[in-house]
């Protein structure tokens, strides 16, 4: 095996979620964000097509925000 390719876990671990509240709280967090830290955020990518990502900047700029910031408060909005 390659020094740089991950061991296959030998069963030690606590295994697969079984619900989807552990695959999404399991996806949360990774071992190094274990204890007190507060949980780092995930990063986003999505492609979107040029015309739409020219309105969404456009529309960032006449908030006065960011692209970034406009899209968090987008989707907060849409989870409510």
């Amino acid at each position: 095996m390659s020094k740089f390719q991950i061991k296959p876990s030998t069963g030690g671990g606590a295994g697969k979620p079984t619900t989807r509240q552990e695959f999404v709280s399991g996806a949360a967090l990774v071992q190094s964000q274990a204890g007190t830290r507060p949980p780092k955020p995930v990063r986003l990518n999505l492609d979107l097509d040029p015309e739409v990502h020219k309105q969404l900047k456009l529309r960032a700029v006449e908030n006065g925000t960011t692209v970034a910031k406009l899209v968090r408060d987008l989707i907060t909005r849409e989870l409510g």
